[in-house]
């Protein structure tokens, strides 16, 4: 069976004439009785039925008209199916997310959230200064953002959404405080920020953490979170983190653990995400950490 067979029953088929078939395809009309003669024969069963000069679709040709009719709008939905496959293979998502994240507590699963949705595409998880972080998502380098909603401005169009929340403690230079730790110790060395906005918002959260435990704490900007870890080393400050910051694990620092929860955002413009982004959030909210 050809494709030029099918193609010259589907003429006849539809024209009930091999004539016209064959004006349909330009072709002769022994082309046509030919083809259809040699199909019939491969079948096994006469397609057509010839009565006085009229000619109709046996049981078999109706069967057989059916069968290229489904084989066709399978054929379709098939190719339909690779160009969403192409599509989603050229499709990439970008998410940003602080440099001082570890990466294993969010990573595995937001790719298992993007790779259910668009299997062939590509999703990217890059990490910036917290103070770079905005500023690539205003500026369209990345589609994503991933930090504490505590950090979240109030910029029209720019939206957070909630993913989990994460336990916070404060990091101090092990070797340089006397167990037990108590936490009017680590306050009196006062905490370091690096970040006039974290500042602001992280100062209220520090505050309130020892007031609970019934100290008061000073809190100022060290400059670069490198400054800070500097200070931090020396035993001359700590520092306010989540469970999900990567120094929490460095053997040279102790981990006080405090009460509260900080809530994880993904952060993003609303009227820049593309289908491919809303697919993804959707697929995210489905599947909460």
């Amino acid at each position: 069976m050809t494709a030029n067979q099918i193609e010259c029953f589907e003429a006849v088929a539809e024209t009930l004439s091999f004539s016209k078939a064959a004006g349909l395809l330009y072709v002769s009309q022994p082309a046509i009785s030919k083809s259809i003669s040699h199909l019939e024969e491969e079948i096994g069963y006469p397609l057509f039925e010839r009565d006085n000069n009229i000619l109709t679709l046996t049981t078999a040709g109706e069967l057989f008209r059916d069968y290229i009719a489904r084989t066709k709008a399978d054929y379709q939905s098939f190719l339909d199916q690779l160009e969403v496959l192409k599509l989603q293979a050229s499709e990439t998502i970008r998410v940003g997310c602080p440099e001082f994240w570890n990466p294993n507590h969010f990573s595995e699963w937001m790719e298992g959230c993007f790779h259910r949705v668009f299997p062939e595409g590509r999703l990217i998880i890059e990490a910036y200064k917290l103070s770079d972080l905005l500023l690539r998502l205003k500026s369209g380098k990345l589609d994503f953002v991933i930090s504490h909603d505590f950090y979240t401005p109030s910029i029209p169009g720019l939206h957070a959404e909630t993913l989990c929340e994460t336990g916070m403690g404060i990091l101090y230079a092990k070797d340089l405080f006397h167990d037990p730790v108590r936490i009017d110790d680590l306050a009196r060395k006062g905490f370091l920020v690096f970040d006039d906005d974290i500042k602001k918002r992280f100062g209220a959260l520090i505050n309130s953490v020892c007031r609970t435990e019934g100290s008061d704490a000073a809190v100022r900007n060290g400059g670069t979170i490198t400054k800070c870890l500097f200070e931090l080393s020396r035993g001359n400050a700590v520092m306010l983190f989540t469970d999900w910051d990567n120094f929490v694990t460095n053997n040279s620092f102790g981990y006080y653990r405090v009460e509260g929860k900080i809530p994880v955002s993904l952060i993003y413009y609303t009227d820049r995400v593309k289908s491919v982004g809303q697919a993804f959030i959707d697929e995210i909210r489905r599947n909460h950490i």
